[in-house]
């Protein structure tokens, strides 16, 4: 999972459009790096705020949307995840 972090956006799109990547796969290895550097007594805390369930919940929803397929799976915007 740790290379997906290291992917650039439009890689990181391809292989989210190629199945390659799953969205809830994209966001948890986000989130991981986030709790490695962000936060505790060593941590850089850039961020105030982490919504991780609702972003896992949205990752969820466009997991399902991609396998689906159809109109609604064409018209998920290339960086959906």
């Amino acid at each position: 999972m740790n290379e997906i972090i290291h992917l650039s956006a439009t890689e990181l799109a391809a292989n989210l459009r190629a199945g390659e990547v799953t969205s809830v796969q994209a966001v948890q290895a986000h989130l991981d790096r986030i709790a490695e550097v962000d936060g505790g007594d060593r941590g850089i805390n850039a961020f105030l705020h982490v919504n991780t369930e609702e972003a896992l919940a949205v990752a969820a929803e466009v997991d399902a949307i991609r396998a689906a397929g159809g109109a609604d799976a064409q018209a998920l915007h290339p960086f959906a995840g």
